[in-house]
């Protein structure tokens, strides 16, 4: 699962020798630049199973019913690269990822929401979760990532499908994801059960439940 807080390996020379932004770009307060984004996860890496991999879409959807769809339908969706920066709620960010795949709002568009949704929970493997506005999934640069810097994406960074949302901190972009219920009423996810903030907003330092 994503994890703001747990290092799985030392950050390493990149934080010690930090990198400088170019004078015209800024980050989001309380941040600071590394030369690539650390792996970071909570417990082990799943095994992939493809012939198993559903990406389900379930909860309040318009028709009632519950959508799984597999690796190859979800592969032939709209394809969307993203450049954009990675910001974690620990404090670090890099910039200039590239990720690649599919746009989030497609799947929505094959899988629609009720009316009156306003919260998704997305979910990822070892019930991982975490809660996102429906108009942050739509975003048009919201991207269900399978690629990172034009390869494909590993299994440690997140493989075979990792949820990008580049203006949100990073533990709302779950790594491993499997697909997202959509809310009639607020659930909070993992992180935000435990005191992180129900909506993440990097450039707002949505860090934490009590600036709600």
């Amino acid at each position: 699962m994503e994890h703001d807080g747990v290092h799985e390996h030392a950050m390493g020379a990149g934080m010690a020798d930090l990198p400088r932004l170019p004078a015209d770009r800024f980050l989001p307060p309380g941040q600071r630049l590394v030369a690539e984004a650390p792996v970071m996860h909570y417990g082990p890496v799943p095994r992939r199973r493809p012939e198993r991999w559903r990406l389900t879409v379930g909860g309040a959807t318009a028709d009632g019913g519950e959508h799984a769809l597999t690796f190859e339908q979800v592969l032939a969706l709209t394809p969307l690269e993203v450049i954009a920066d990675l910001h974690c709620a620990t404090g670090w960010s890099s910039v200039d990822e590239r990720w690649s795949g599919v746009a989030a709002r497609s799947v929505v568009e094959v899988a629609p929401p009720r009316n009156d949704v306003e919260h998704v929970l997305v979910f990822a493997e070892y019930g991982y979760a975490a809660t996102v506005r429906l108009e942050d999934l739509v975003s048009p640069r919201t991207v269900l990532a399978t690629h990172h810097a034009g390869e494909p994406l590993s299994d440690e960074r997140g493989g075979p499908l990792r949820l990008i949302l580049p203006h949100l901190y990073s533990w709302k972009g779950p790594k491993w994801l499997r697909g997202w219920n959509y809310l009639t009423e607020v659930e909070r996810g993992f992180w935000e059960e435990r005191g992180y903030h129900l909506r993440g907003d990097a450039w707002r330092e949505e860090r934490y439940s009590h600036q709600e």
